[in-house]
C-alpha cells in the first residue's frame, strides 16, 4: 500500500512537472539586410529602388528635342508669327502666344524643367499626330500650366505688387520629373555648385569702424 502510494505521489510529481516547464520559441533568424541602391537626390538613404530602366541623359534629350523642334519649325515656316492657335490644333492653354513662341516653350520650359522628351506627352508625334490627347501626362501638363499662369498672375501680385516675380516648371522640378523634396538642396551660394553671391549694392565695400 505505501509503495502504491508513492508510486502516485511520483507520478503526480512528474506531471506537475511537465505542465509548469515552459517551451522555448525559436530566435526568428534575421534576414540579410536591404541592399541600399538608392542615390535619387531627395530620397532617403537606403530606399529601396524598383528596377526601372535609367532614363536618357538630359544632354541626349536636349538633342533630340532639338530635332523635334527643327522638323516643327521648318513645317511652319512662314508662319511662325502667327497664333500658335491658328497654327497648331488642339491648343487649350498656351493661347495669345506665337506659334513659335510655343515650340520654343516645350522645349526650354517643358522639356529642359523635367528632363522629358516631346514623346513624353505627345505620344503619336512619330506619326505626326501632336494634337492627339492620348497622353495623360499631356492633360496633366495642360493643368501644372494653369495652376502657374494662376501663381503668376493672381497670388505673386498680391505679395508683390510691384517688380512682381514669376515661377516657372523649374522652380518646383529642378530637372526632374517629380520634383525633389526639401532634403534636397542646391549648395550655398558662392560654394561649388550653388548660385553665384549677389551683387553689391553699389559703393565700395565698408572697412571696421565704419
Amino acid at each position: 500500500m505505501a509503495s502504491r502510494r508513492a508510486q502516485v505521489l511520483i507520478g503526480c510529481g512528474v506531471l506537475a512537472l511537465a505542465c509548469t516547464k515552459t517551451t522555448s520559441t525559436p530566435t526568428p533568424v534575421q534576414g540579410p539586410p536591404a541592399t541600399v541602391t538608392s542615390t535619387v537626390p531627395g530620397q532617403q538613404p537606403g530606399a529601396p529602388v524598383p528596377n526601372r530602366r535609367i532614363p536618357p541623359s538630359r544632354d541626349s534629350l536636349a538633342k533630340l528635342r532639338a530635332n523635334y523642334v527643327a522638323q516643327i519649325m521648318q513645317q511652319i515656316a512662314g508662319h511662325e508669327n502667327d497664333p500658335a492657335e491658328q497654327v497648331f490644333k488642339n491648343v487649350q492653354v498656351l493661347k495669345g502666344i506665337t506659334a513659335a513662341q510655343l515650340v520654343h516653350t516645350m522645349d526650354k520650359q517643358y522639356g529642359a524643367a523635367l528632363s522629358w522628351n516631346c514623346t513624353n506627352c505627345h505620344r503619336l508625334a512619330n506619326q505626326g499626330n501632336w494634337a492627339s490627347d492620348t497622353s495623360a501626362d499631356k492633360k496633366r501638363a495642360r493643368f501644372m500650366q494653369q495652376m502657374m499662369n494662376e501663381i503668376n498672375t493672381v497670388q505673386l501680385p498680391k505679395l508683390y505688387p510691384r517688380d512682381t516675380p514669376a515661377v516657372t516648371c523649374a522652380t518646383c522640378h529642378r530637372g526632374y520629373n517629380e520634383p525633389p523634396n526639401a532634403d534636397y538642396l542646391i549648395p550655398e551660394r558662392g560654394k561649388p555648385g550653388g548660385l553665384p553671391l549677389p551683387p553689391g549694392r553699389g559703393g565700395p565695400p565698408r572697412g571696421p569702424g565704419h
